[in-house]
């Protein structure tokens, strides 16, 4: 067991690994879970809800070395489609607001 196990074992932090970021979920205090915000959580249900993640928002989001690769990429793949003079107003906006929220998980990881 390592040191930082043990540590974290110790003052009992859960911490879910994921693709896109770390999650430091406290079900002893949810208040800052941006995921659980007006919402409805099912039944007997405890921990984030992995579908309503917001990297971008929730202070119990990690980012990780391993995380900003993704993000850059999906940054820039996003700059690249916002290129085209072709895009509907509604679609325009949905990918400002993906890379938005990309700049902003890419900021949080202090890049």
């Amino acid at each position: 067991m390592t040191v930082e196990h043990a540590l974290l074992k110790q003052a009992r932090v859960s911490i879910r690994f994921g693709t896109l970021n770390n999650c430091l979920f406290d079900a002893a205090n949810p208040a800052g879970a941006v995921c659980l915000e007006n919402t409805v959580i099912p039944p007997d249900h405890s921990g984030p809800l992995q579908d309503r993640c917001r990297p971008d928002r929730c202070g119990n989001s990690m980012i990780g070395p391993q995380h900003v690769e993704i993000w850059d990429s999906e940054e820039r793949s996003l700059t690249k489609l916002l290129q085209s003079r072709r895009l509907a107003p509604g679609h325009r906006a949905a990918l400002e607001q993906q890379r938005s929220e990309a700049r902003a998980v890419l900021r949080k990881a202090g890049r």
